[in-house]
Parts: C-alpha cells; structure tokens; sequence
C-alpha cells in the first residue's frame, strides 16, 4: 500500500469514527430475521421502526425534497434548486407537477445511451425473449453466451441508469415494482431473461394497466419458474405462486382474514359484472387459505415453453392437459364463480378479480406511500391513492394516474414528513455518484464495476439479488444496522478514493482547484467544507454552514495534526497552499484531507436521509 494512501486512509477512519457513526440514527434497529411464508418460500422481515431521530439537514429546499424522494437526490447543474426553479412565479405545487409530468413523459436519455454505446458490451439489451432464451438458455455456453450474460449486464445496467439518467422518477419507479414483483436475479430461469423482465414487463407496464402488469408477470418465464407455477398441475398443484400472487402482488397479508371458512367472510359490494363477477356484486372483502387453494387450481397448466418438440421458444404456453377443467370459486363466499371447462380463461378470472378488489387498491397504495414518503405515511394519502387507482382500474394508464396523485398529493409537500426515511444502500452510492459528478460507467468485463458489485454485495443491496419474493425492504429500520450503514459508507469511500493511473472516478480535485484558482486566498479549511456542503446540497443554511454541527464535525478532521506529530494542528481560517492541495503535498496531505471531507459529507445524517 501507498503511504499516502495508509495515510489518507487513517484520516478518514478517524473522521469516520469520530462524526459520521454517532450521526445517523442508531434507535430502532433490530436484527433481521428469515422466517418462511405459508408457501414455504423464505422471507427477510425486519421490524418497522418508529421513525429515523436523526438531525434533519437544515432549511432543506423544497427542491432538494423533491430530487432526494423522486429521483437519487441533487446532480449539481441538471437536478438542482435552479433547474427545479425554471418556472417564474410558479408555486412549489405547480413546479412539482411539472417535474413529474415532465419525468413521467420520458425521451431521449441521451447521457445513459451515449455511455450504453461506449461500452460496447451491453450485448442483450434488443434481444428479444425468443432469442434470448435461445442464446442464453437453450444454447448458452460462456462469455457472451453465458447463461447469467442478461442477469450480469441489468445488474450493471441499473447502476448506469440510475446515476445518469435524465428521468431518475423512472428509475424510482422500476425499483418499486422490481421489489413488488420480486425474483431472484440469479435464479436459474431468471437469469437467462432478465434483460426481458426488466424491459418486457417491469417497463411496459410500470405506468400503465395494473390487470395488464398482472398478467405479464404472470406468464414470464422468470417468474413462472421462480415461483414453481410452471410446475402447476391437476394432479400435482402447487400453490407458491397463487399464494405470492394474492399475499404479495394483489391483496396482501392486511387483507388476509385467517382461519376461516370462505361463506364466514364478510362481503362488500363492488360494481364489476360480468364474467367472474357475481349477479349481486357482492365478494369478500378478505381472503382466506381456501381462495389461495382455488387461485391454485385456477392456474393450473400455465406453463412455458420448454419442450424442443414445440419449438423451446421460452415464451408462455397453456397446457390443457394439465388443467383444472372443474368449476372453481374465488372470493365470492363460497359459490362458484368460475365455471368448468374455461381452459386458459380461468387464470385470466382470477386475474381480473384480484386486480379489481378495492383490497389492492388498499394494499398497493399503502405500499407506494412507504416507499416514496415515509414508513409512517399519513392515512388520507392511502385513501386517497387508493380510490385512483380503483376508480381508473380499466384505463390503460392506470398506474401513471396513481403516481400522479401520490406525488401532487398535498400531504407529499408537507415538511413533517421530509427526511423521513433513511437511502438504502443503493440509492446512497448512486448518490454519491451524481453529488459528486462521478465519470464512471459501470458496465460488464470491467474492473472498477468488478469491484463496485463485491463491495455492494457487503452492504446487502445490489440489484436483483434479494432472493425471497417480497422483495428488498424499504422500512428504514432494516437499513439501520451497522453492517448495512458502515459498508455503504465504505463504498462510498471506494468511490471517492478510486483513481485509474491518477485520473479519479469523482473529479473533486479538479472542480476544488477550478472554484479556488482565482481565489486562492480564500482556500481555507472553512472555505471548503462551506463550498462541498453547499454544492452537495445545493444550498447554505441562513449565515452559512460554520456552527452546523455536521460542519463542526468535519473541520475538526480537516485541521487535525499531522499523524508524525512534528507539526502542529492547521487553523480553521489559515489559506491553504494552492499548490499543496494541487500536489498532495507532505505532511498535511491537503488532497488525502480533501477526498477524507466529502466521504464525511457523504456519512452524515443530512446525505443519508431523503
């Protein structure tokens, strides 16, 4: 190891020790647990905190509310306080539904597929799902060909988005429903048609039809397989799917009303008619373990196409002969509502009830209001995105209309509920890597993305790796263990310390020397941390940040004294030569010192929370 790196190194484990540990919230942790589900299937649960108690940043934006919920916070000159502000005379209310009408629209991410084209090995992103089974699975082989190649690549992929796209509401979105309608990336049938997942079904669908998002995640291969209903028989039925279908995807556990019998469960009156739906339009208003049974024998003989004598294609095929052919009865209370001999169209019933029922209006507004706004969100939010989204349960845009009335809800702007919930360790890596205008695309064959993947994997939140089927959590408590936080921390320390032959991932020397060459008189300890604290956050606080406890944290690391003890503390407010911090220069190391102030930065509460 390099002296000066051992050297910069230890100044940062000091600083680390010293500011960023007792900064963010250590209340309410709680040690994660895998219990199974009622399917058997492993699931992560964590308990909910109460809330994160940590210092919030002072005088937070409006803006910078807005970029840390809707997108990876602040990326200086595109997502900023000036940019947000590009409409005169405008309210906050008017200037938020703009940015996600603007988001929502979409374009051209002209910088994710300009660095996709540089790349060059981003192999299997226009391959089709016919194809790609045929490359991938059927005839896989390594490199290239190999059968993990899509899986490899979204990982990447979803780094590079996310910290360059120019609609990061987007991004945001694709986590949501990659966690609500989890799988293992790595699953053996995932793997080889990832790529397809995320673009096929995860990005059609993620601002359209609910019962249309339904139906594509159910006849995918991937998720065929992950949850074994392609192994769903008459004879031999398996219900993991049906269950995760109706515990996770639809309903969820809220609406589940125990041990009880279907005609025990009280009804409600819905307005659907038609097909599954009953004369009197009345249904359960919960389920029980007998609708899981029902939905099973619904979906037997929904299989894939694996078979060379039918072509091997991987797409969805419905195998008659293995199918349920006798009346069924879902959420109706008992009677039957699903007539014999329906074939396919069984599967599609149960489908449209699940879709239909006021209960997932309930649960996925519920969830969405966690995600985005707090783990305690407030209860009329709920409602009222609930009612949107049943009221528009036909329209092809469902879902599009849903996340406009969660972002333009007025309780979404209301300051108690801002910096409300802690990144996860994803999000805060990706922004790090937009505050401080990192040039690193992360892409397949590469070492730096080598890397950036193994020291993701020590935080326990790279993409597509949760291997149970509810999904990475967003509570705030699961995070708040010092394994996740102390490993976040450290990659973002990597990020801020990775050099390729001198050339840095995050130009920090060179934006410090352009903001100073012309006023090197004022390159003061003080002076710097006021300038990376106002261009990470993309304000100062009302008399500047000196006094902030944050600030006062991180100049006691920046004026500390040599570690040879031969030279005495710096001052605060004494000019640091211009050409020492150029050079690294020996014993203060005013580059090492540089680099060790914004991985503090990156370490406090006011980064860490959104």
């Amino acid at each position: 190891m390099k002296q000066e790196s051992k050297h910069r190194r230890q100044l940062v484990a000091a600083g680390l020790a010293a500011a960023a540990l007792t900064a963010v919230p250590g209340a309410n942790r709680a040690a994660s647990q895998s219990t199974p589900s009622s399917s058997g299937t492993p699931r992560n649960t964590q308990a909910t905190p109460t809330g994160i108690r940590a210092v919030p940043l002072p005088q937070q934006s409006f803006a910078h509310m807005v970029y840390a919920r809707l997108g990876y916070g602040i990326t200086p000159g595109e997502f900023d306080e000036s940019s947000f502000a590009a409409l005169p005379g405008a309210t906050n209310a008017d200037k938020l539904s703009h940015f996600v009408d603007q988001q929502l629209a979409g374009g051209n991410d002209v910088e994710v597929n300009a660095r996709i084209a540089d790349a060059g090995n981003y192999v299997t992103l226009n391959k089709s799902l016919v194809q790609m089974w045929s490359d991938h699975h059927v005839n896989s082989g390594s490199g290239l060909m190999s059968s993990s190649r899509p899986i490899y690549e979204m990982k990447r992929l979803k780094f590079l988005r996310a910290a360059y796209s120019l609609f990061p509401l987007q991004e945001r979105i694709a986590d949501f429903w990659h966690d609500h309608f989890s799988l293992d990336g790595d699953d053996y049938y995932a793997r080889s048609t990832m790529t397809s997942w995320d673009r096929d079904v995860i990005r059609t669908h993620m601002l359209g039809n609910f019962k249309d998002f339904l139906i594509d995640t159910a006849q995918h291969p991937a998720m065929l397989y992950y949850l074994d209903n392609y192994n769903n028989s008459d004879s031999e039925p398996n219900e993991n799917y049906a269950r995760e279908l109706i515990e996770l995807h639809t309903l969820g556990v809220e609406n589940y009303y125990g041990l009880a019998q279907q005609h025990e469960v009280p009804q409600i009156q819905v307005s659907d008619s038609g097909g599954p739906w009953p004369a009197s339009g009345m249904i359960q208003e919960f389920y029980v373990d007998s609708d899981v049974y029902e939905a099973t024998r619904c979906l037997t003989g929904w299989r894939v196409n694996d078979s060379s004598s039918l072509g091997d294609t991987g797409e969805f095929m419905y195998d008659d002969n293995r199918h349920d052919r006798f009346q069924k009865s879902v959420l109706v209370g008992g009677f039957a509502n699903i007539p014999a001999n329906q074939q396919v169209q069984d599967g599609y019933d149960l489908i449209e009830l699940l879709a239909y029922h006021p209960g997932t209006a309930k649960h996925i507004a519920g969830k969405l209001a966690r995600f985005f706004i707090s783990d305690q969100p407030p209860q009329n939010v709920i409602d009222d995105v609930a009612t949107v989204f049943y009221d528009n349960r036909y329209a092809a845009n469902q879902l599009e209309l849903v996340f406009k009335a969660l972002f333009n809800h007025a309780e979404f702007a209301n300051p108690t509920y801002w910096q409300s919930k802690l990144k996860r360790p994803f999000d805060s890596v990706v922004s790090a890597m937009r505050a401080c205008q990192a040039d690193f695309t992360v892409k397949p064959d590469d070492d730096n993305s080598n890397t950036l993947e193994y020291r993701m994997d020590d935080t326990g939140h790279f993409p597509f790796e949760w291997q149970a089927p509810d999904g990475y959590p967003s509570a705030s408590g699961y995070w708040m263990s010092s394994t996740a936080l102390i490993q976040t921390w450290k990659t973002m320390d990597w990020l801020i310390d990775r050099n390729n032959s001198g050339v840095y991932l995050c130009p920090i020397r060179v934006e410090t020397l352009a903001e100073y060459q012309n006023q090197q008189a004022n390159l003061t300890p003080e002076n710097l941390i006021e300038f990376w604290m106002s261009k990470i956050f993309d304000h100062s606080p009302a008399g500047g940040w000196s006094g902030d406890p944050v600030f006062e944290s991180i100049i006691n690391f920046m004026i500390q004294q040599p570690s040879d003890g031969s030279y005495p503390p710096w001052q605060r407010n004494l000019t640091i030569p211009f050409d020492d911090l150029e050079d690294n220069n020996w014993p203060y190391r005013w580059h090492e010192r540089l680099r060790g102030m914004i991985s503090l930065i990156l370490a406090s509460p006011y980064f860490m929370q959104r």
